[in-house]
């Protein structure tokens, strides 16, 4: 049974990660449509970017398709989604009033910022692919980063679980898209555990399972009891765990 699940894993895995990559499309089809970001940030997006590109480096280095296919896809998608949230800011100021500033809607930091770090993460994280300044070790050491990203992007659902706890309302979890990325982490915890061995793998998207099966249990507890409680970003928890 073990094996025909690990199978069914490394099959379900790229899959769910495209799936979760192609979450952002409703809200920047709003974006665009509307011609406004509103008070939306733009860090979902430019962390996607940087965090898609190094596990698909991380991938090709590793020679497994099943991890760089999708985050391929991924980095694609997230730079489109940038173009079009930074194509749409401030263009309509009768709606963003907020946006003369626009540090403001872009928090933390401002447009150029956010591409700083993303072209410097990307130069970074070439210049260890191709020139492997620590040898053997150069791939483990551009995985290593990829799960301390991971892991420092866990403050969101952690931050998440303590509001609900606070406030006994679990209005602020996404139900459809935590319980997506909990299957998501699931697989990649299965696959990178049982096929690929790999704790890169398979510890961020551990602990992205047991954030997601904490949120889906105090969904369930605790339900809708505040109208109140505004609704959180569904996209970041994607950036910390996809693959």
């Amino acid at each position: 049974m073990l094996p025909s699940l690990v199978e069914l894993c490394g099959k379900g895995g790229p899959v769910a990660s495209a799936g979760l990559y192609l979450a952002p499309l409703p809200t920047i089809r709003q974006i665009s449509k509307k011609k406004t970001v509103g008070s939306l940030p733009l860090l979902p997006y430019s962390s996607m970017a940087g965090n898609t590109f190094i596990w698909a480096v991380y991938g090709l280095l590793k020679n497994e398709p099943k991890i760089w296919t999708c985050n391929v896809f991924g980095f694609m998608m997230a730079i489109y989604y940038c173009a079009i949230f930074i194509g749409n800011l401030g263009k309509n100021k009768s709606q963003d009033q907020n946006l003369l500033d626009v540090s403001t809607a872009t928090l933390p930091g401002s447009v150029r910022q956010h591409a700083q770090a993303v072209i410097g993460g990307i130069l970074g994280i070439l210049f260890l692919a191709i020139l492997k300044p620590f040898g053997q070790y150069s791939e483990t050491f551009i995985g290593n980063i990829g799960v301390t990203i991971c892991v420092i992007m866990f403050a969101s659902p952690l931050s998440v679980i303590k509001v609900v706890l606070e406030t006994k309302s679990a209005k602020s979890i996404p139900l459809p898209f935590t319980v997506l990325t909990t299957i998501n982490c699931f697989m990649w915890t299965v696959v990178g555990w049982f096929a690929m061995k790999d704790v890169n793998v398979y510890l961020p998207n551990g602990l992205g399972l047991a954030s997601g099966i904490a949120q889906v249990v105090l969904k369930l507890v605790y339900g809708n009891n505040n109208d109140a409680l505004p609704q959180t970003n569904s996209n970041s928890q994607s950036d910390a765990v996809s693959y």
